[in-house]
């Protein structure tokens, strides 16, 4: 859904005047675009964040902040000449955010449109055999934090030792391997669907793309060859019982998220509001200089949603 405001309105008083509009159109089309409105800098950016979700989220590990005010991140710090690949954010963590906001202070000149993909519509497509086996085993992301490549542990667990990690994330069902601090492998298993009990629905909700060997560009794979086994990659994923996810489903999955596909021609001072449980998201290559700021909120937990679909 595009709303425009051709009178230039302040954006975050008219999301709370108009929030179930908003609320509506983000389990109708996962999406709300904001074109033409007043946001007000970044200040402004972080006040509709709040107008617009319930809560924000401080305490993101994998974006780097942008504010003084923890509520506000820059977007994912990547090569501009590589596409962002379809993600849900944080669905490869314990918790996630429903709701995710995007601010283009700059659009590029050339490229770095917005892409999402409807996770509903993704598994209407996907093969009915892979999507049982996805249901059936779930999903083991491992990351090896290693220095100099990629966050620290530090930085995405927000914590300052190994003992603190672990006091942290072992409850919650991480396993550690932590030869040292500088080799720090993580591992987690979640689901690779997401049951949705307030709209009776499931969506593909995962990383698969983000994680998986198969869907490196292949420069990126050419360059961590040179210093890691493919089953040492920084990122990887597995089926939960750690079997290889086959490399022609990951093409698949990959084709199937682009068929269900949307792209969205950024303006200076869009703002983008997804429905990160419905809708995954990413970025085209670009050309130039392009800024965006990113705000997430109404936090998930996947205790609670594996305690919804057995209940389903």
């Amino acid at each position: 859904m595009k709303i425009t405001s051709a009178k230039r309105e302040a954006l975050a008083p008219w999301i709370r005047q108009n929030r179930q509009i908003i609320d509506d159109a983000l389990w109708d089309d996962g999406y709300v675009l904001f074109r033409g409105f007043d946001v007000g800098g970044l200040d402004g950016f972080e006040e509709s964040a709040a107008s617009a979700c319930d809560s924000l989220y401080k305490h993101y590990g994998d974006l780097p902040l942008a504010s003084a005010s923890e509520n506000v991140y820059f977007a994912t710090p990547y090569p501009k000449h590589l596409e962002i690949q379809f993600h849900n954010e944080a669905s490869h963590t314990h918790t996630w955010p429903s709701r995710q906001l995007f601010f283009c202070l700059e659009p590029a000149p050339e490229g770095g449109e917005w892409t999402l993909s409807d996770g509903r519509r993704v598994i209407e497509r996907l093969p009915a055999q892979m999507l049982e086996r996805f249901r059936e085993l779930g999903l083991v992301y491992r990351r090896r934090f290693i220095r100099g490549l990629d966050a620290s542990w530090e930085q995405f667990f927000k914590v300052g030792s190994l003992q603190e990690l672990r006091d942290k994330i072992s409850p919650t069902g991480h396993e550690i391997d932590a030869p040292s601090e500088n080799d720090v492998t993580v591992s987690y298993r979640t689901h690779a669907l997401l049951h949705i009990p307030e709209r009776g629905t499931e969506a593909w909700f995962n990383q698969i793309l983000l994680h998986h060997p198969d869907a490196l560009p292949a420069e990126v794979d050419s360059l961590l060859r040179k210093h890691f086994q493919r089953d040492q990659f920084p990122r990887t994923v597995f089926f939960g019982d750690g079997s290889p996810i086959p490399a022609e489903w990951v093409r698949t999955i990959d084709r199937v998220l682009s068929e269900c596909s949307v792209r969205i021609q950024t303006q200076t001072h869009d703002v983008l509001l997804v429905n990160n449980l419905l809708l995954a998201h990413g970025r085209l290559p670009y050309s130039g200089n392009r800024q965006i700021r990113v705000a997430l909120g109404d936090m998930r937990d996947h205790a609670v949603a594996s305690a919804a679909a057995s209940a389903a």
